[in-house]
């Protein structure tokens, strides 16, 4: 039996407790009326009737007073300024109300607690943030901290803003403006020299997230903690390093040089690698959390920033003749990244004309800093003016092309354009993206994004007694990032996300290699993984344990892959985060570890998957369509022209020891020599057909065309297919596909759209039309051969890819597809 819904209990209760006021409210005027009756039945005084009703009006006052009282908390409580501005109609000026909220009482229990911080600060600073800094450039290698002493300031937090709109039911964004002005004392020594960095300042704006609100302790499953963009950093050196502050003076010699700007870099940079977004800190509440959906959400988009040129520049080389000049060059700082254009050498009115791509995890706060700069080579470059791009308003507007004035200059502008391209786990939209980025190398199609989890049972070197303390070494056409290394163990973990832009993930492949410290020349185990798999996978993800090659018998990999194409079109359906909360507690991987073999993902382990056709063998141990392969061939090449992965709940593949089990993907194949002209001897056309119910679209691929008849006079055709969903034949309703020259095997592989209802289309029919491009009086044959189909009969439900006979124009003759085996 079903429970009734909450607002109905809700309705229900208030017409009941309406009623009883009804009914009292009755009960109480007759008996008053009774009252008066007996009185003077009695021969009672008018002054106990007067008594009376003094009595009752004052008790009826008092109860709407405080029924008043009552009513403005409860709106005070909703809403304070909507009740303050609907009592008070004139508010003096001095009266706002702030988004932003002071936290004075944070600040002192920060103050309170700051003396107990220090030993967790001191043990960060020199077990996690000392080996990174050694290891982010050649001149820190014999960098160490010798003193570290935060001072008596604690941060403080300037104000907290708690975010009510555009943010799910579940969850509670707020942003803190933290402000850390310390009288901190750091010493550090540096090839064989004492150093000091004091006085830090640091101020950014950090976001916290709670997430998923929960209605047991402790109210919410996990924290997110993360700074939204870099946070400004200043300080003054001490010691030998006090040189630093001295403009073009650098440490050591020109080789070996290192100023100021290095050290702000640095310490810029370890505070992006740990805080900064794409990087966050994420403490779990809860055990059944999915800590990873956490860390690392999917991002937004991806933001192309066209660096186009600057304009009237300031001259910060001094010219003894004439008007002086710059060698101008731009920098983009964004996050832990970094981009810079190349050096105009002589001009104030440079020209870059270059590209760059950059995720973003958060368009509506997150801005990208912009300096111009002046080479000035044996000393420290100039800036010659900064900017700010604020992405939210590309992002709302899809492309902004637009100058903007240089700051902290006399003057200057640049100009720049901005295109913000939504994230799609579509595989029917990328080749519509590739031609689009066509063949510049610059552009990105898609976003790889990896989580690298763990690995296990890694083998050691040879005459090597001592376990390995492996790293890993992530590959992608000319970006590469390695991990941190993990000593002493065969089973690292390392929990870290990677994210790649790729160009072509039909011909691009992720290269992974392992290394030991110990021995860094030799490795410990490789793997391959082509992209494309992942373009038939559902959703387009792996997550699974990957056998690694010239390793051990039983060494993996745990990571999960995530491809998503690049589009300029939204569509909300597209960005989907999963589901933070695991809802079996025992297919949950400790966070800490290597995943268990024989675990099975939360989805699957909610319900079993129906089985139907080859499913059922693939149980009695007797399905054909069950291979194994090698990890390098996750997934067996498509069939030529299908771009719709197979539409399947089931898992792609299963981890056995080894290699992989994979299903194949039954699909419509080519036809064969016999059959190639077609029944009517005008040749066949390959089409893809799926429906869209959230976009309520009809999805037509026109793919190929084979062995059509030819029409001209050197006995060949300019083929062009032409599409009418009937009964509509209006030019609205019309498709087009290019024209292809000189050519009896044409290859479109174009994508069309009708807005159609899914209740609709069983009342319609799909006429394709292929005619050959001639002039209006030429005498060659113009049509080539129509094909109509029935969409009743077709299953649009799924994508099916299926070739079709061409039949004269004047044929009744109903269509069929050819091939009884749909790519479904």
């Amino acid at each position: 039996m079903s429970e009734t819904p909450p607002k109905a209990q809700r309705k229900s209760a208030i017409e009941e407790a309406q009623l009883v006021n009804v009914v009292l409210r009755y009960f109480k005027l007759a008996g008053v009326a009774v009252g008066v009756w007996l009185s003077g039945y009695l021969n009672f005084s008018p002054s106990w009737l007067l008594v009376g009703l003094v009595l009752y009006v004052w008790k009826e006052r008092q109860g709407k007073r405080k029924k008043l009282q009552i009513e403005i908390r409860q709106d005070t409580a909703r809403d304070e300024q909507k009740a303050i501005l609907a009592r008070v109609e004139d508010l003096p000026s001095w009266v706002h109300f702030p988004e932003v909220e002071r936290a004075e009482w944070f600040n002192k229990i920060l103050d309170q607690i700051w003396p107990f911080i220090g030993d967790y600060v001191k043990d960060l600073l020199i077990n996690s943030i000392q080996p990174k800094i050694q290891a982010s450039h050649a001149h820190m290698a014999s960098f160490v901290f010798t003193r570290i002493d935060l001072g008596d300031i604690p941060p403080r937090i300037g104000g907290v803003k708690v975010y009510t709109k555009n943010v799910r039911r579940d969850e509670i964004y707020m942003d803190l403006d933290i402000i850390y002005s310390s009288d901190c004392d750091l010493m550090v020594k540096l090839k064989g020299m004492n150093m000091g960095i004091k006085d830090l300042q640091v101020r950014g704006t950090m976001r916290v997230i709670l997430k998923p609100l929960l209605s047991r302790m402790p109210l919410f499953g996990g924290l997110s903690v993360f700074f939204l963009n870099n946070p400004s950093i200043d300080f003054n050196l001490k010691g030998l390093a006090d040189a630093f502050d001295l403009p073009g003076l650098r440490f050591v010699s020109k080789r070996d040089c290192l100023d100021r700007e290095m050290v702000e870099d640095i310490i810029a940079e370890q505070i992006a690698n740990i805080m900064v977004l794409p990087n966050r800190i994420a403490v779990p509440m809860i055990e059944e959390l999915n800590l990873s959906l956490l860390k690392y959400p999917p991002p937004e988009g991806v933001l192309r920033i066209y660096m186009i040129e600057a304009r009237n520049l300031v001259s910060a080389d001094v010219a003894f003749v004439g008007k002086g000049k710059s060698d101008p060059y731009a920098v983009l700082k964004f996050g832990p990244e970094k981009f810079k254009t190349k050096v105009i050498n002589n001009t104030v009115n440079p020209q870059w004309n270059e590209v760059f791509e950059t995720i973003i995890d958060c368009k509506d706060a997150q801005v990208i800093d912009l300096e111009i700069r002046d080479e000035d080579p044996g000393s420290k470059d100039d800036k010659i003016g900064t900017a700010a791009i604020d992405i939210s308003s590309s992002a709302s507007q899809g492309t902004l092309d637009t100058w903007l004035p240089l700051e902290n200059v006399k003057k200057g502008d640049v100009h720049l354009k901005l295109v913000w391209m939504y994230l799609a786990n579509d595989p029917m939209v990328l080749e519509k993206t590739l031609k689009q980025v066509g063949a510049s190398s610059e552009l990105a199609s898609c976003v790889l994004m990896v989580n690298l989890d763990s690995a296990k049972d890694l083998p050691r070197m040879k005459k090597q007694i001592a376990e390995p303390s492996p790293f890993v070494v992530l590959s992608l056409g000319p970006k590469s990032f390695e991990t941190e290394e993990k000593p002493n163990t065969d089973s690292p973990v390392w929990e870290k996300p990677f994210r790649f832009l790729v160009h072509n993930p039909h011909i691009q492949k992720l290269d992974i290699q392992i290394f030991d410290k110990k021995n860094p020349k030799e490795s410990l185990g490789d793997l391959t993984i082509p992209l494309k798999s992942l373009l038939s996978a559902p959703d387009m993800t792996l997550d699974q344990d990957f056998a690694l090659k010239n390793s051990g018998l039983d060494s993996k990999i745990n990571m999960r892959l995530c491809l998503r194409i690049l589009t300029p079109e939204n569509n909300p359906a597209w960005r989907s985060e999963g589901a933070i909360l695991n809802t079996n507690s025992s297919s949950v991987d400790p966070p800490a570890g290597p995943k268990k073999e024989g675990t099975s993902s939360p989805d699957a382990a909610k319900k079993p998957q129906p089985q139907t056709g080859p499913a059922k063998a693939a149980n009695s141990g007797v399905d054909p369509t069950i291979k194994k392969v090698e990890v390098t061939q996750i997934n067996a090449a498509k069939p030529e022209g299908q771009v719709i992965p197979p539409a399947s709940n089931t898992s792609p593949s299963t981890v056995t020891s080894t290699e992989v089990r994979q299903r194949k993907t039954k699909s419509s194949p080519a036809p064969a020599e016999s059959d190639a002209r077609g029944a009517y001897g005008r040749g066949r056309i390959q089409l893809t057909f799926r429906y869209s119910s959230q976009r309520q679209k009809l999805v037509v691929v026109v793919h190929k065309c084979l062995n059509l008849l030819p029409c001209d006079s050197d006995n060949l055709a300019d083929p062009y297919v032409k599409m009418y969903l009937l009964p509509d034949k209006s030019s609205s309703g019309k498709r087009k596909t290019a024209v292809i020259k000189n050519n009896l095997n044409p290859v479109f592989d174009e994508t069309f759209e009708f807005s159609l209802k899914q209740e609709e289309i069983a009342d319609r029919d799909l006429e394709l039309t292929i005619r050959n491009d001639t002039s209006f009086f030429s005498s060659n044959v113009k049509v080539m051969g129509v094909v109509t189909i029935d969409l009743s009969k077709m299953d649009v439900s799924k994508a099916a890819t299926d070739w079709f006979d061409l039949h004269p124009e004047d044929s009744d003759d109903a269509e069929k597809p050819i091939s009884v085996e749909s790519d479904v």
